[in-house]
């Protein structure tokens, strides 16, 4: 199934997951993911997923149009690979949960993931054009469709959210350090200053944006992810519109 083959400059490093083993391999002019009956392997400027079935391999190529990022998951350190295959939209085009961390070798097995998620992430940085972190919240799943992602950049963090009817996630905002918020609308983004965590909180299925005095600015729906989950976004994005005061007031 694999096309390529793995040679002696290659490193290969595995980890046991929820659906198997999957195994990392880092070569000079590839990098490959391998988990059961699929592979995806990046190479000359393409995703190359190949997928094992009946009758075969069923493979499809794609160009590398936007940057790639490895996001781990919240809460449950899932691993998954992102493409911007569209101006302002991503979608995940590979993923794996960990093992149960109530397993007798759960705690060992999500080191290894770790370790397996912080090389692809090396191996792959230079497509991520800048990109520091990634995170991804939502329920489990290998195919992402409900999941939120958080690209941090250091001044700036974007959010993705699938909208209804949609295959992949579209931007819904972005927090700059200098307090700047631009939230993407059918009529256009919509511009907003927040310097202050405070301005930033949850209101049932939203974000909520507010004056100081408490006043609506505006609003972002992220309706497929648990409470908590909206909590810690809005503490991240408070964090992130703060950054540029707190580097301006340290000694």
């Amino acid at each position: 199934m694999a096309p390529f083959r793995s040679t002696v400059n290659g490193e290969l490093v595995t980890s046991p997951t929820s659906r198997g083993v999957l195994s990392l391999e880092v070569a000079p002019r590839h990098v490959a993911l391998r988990l059961a009956d699929l592979q995806l392997a990046i190479a000359d400027g393409t995703l190359i997923l190949s997928r094992a079935v009946r009758r075969g391999v069923r493979r499809v190529v794609s160009p590398i149009r936007g940057r790639v990022v490895v996001a781990r998951g919240l809460p449950r350190e899932a691993v998954g690979l992102w493409h911007e295959a569209a101006p302002g939209q991503v979608e995940r085009v590979f993923g794996v949960e960990p093992r149960d961390l109530i397993t007798a070798d759960g705690l060992a097995a999500l080191r290894q993931l770790d370790r397996l998620a912080r090389r692809l992430g090396q191996a792959v940085a230079d497509l991520g054009r800048g990109a520091r972190s990634a995170l991804e919240i939502g329920p489990p799943g290998a195919h992402g469709l409900d999941k939120v992602l958080v690209i941090d950049d250091g001044h700036r963090l974007t959010v993705y959210r699938r909208s209804l009817f949609r295959h992949r996630a579209e931007r819904v905002l972005e927090a700059s350090a200098d307090g700047e918020v631009v939230i993407a609308g059918k009529k256009g983004d919509l511009t907003i200053t927040c310097r202050s965590r405070f301005c930033v909180s949850v209101l049932g299925d939203y974000l909520r944006f507010s004056t100081a005095a408490g006043d609506d600015r505006a609003r972002v729906a992220l309706p497929w992810i648990a409470r908590e989950d909206r909590d810690e976004l809005a503490r991240r994005i408070g964090e992130v519109v703060e950054r540029e005061a707190e580097a301006a007031a340290a000694p």
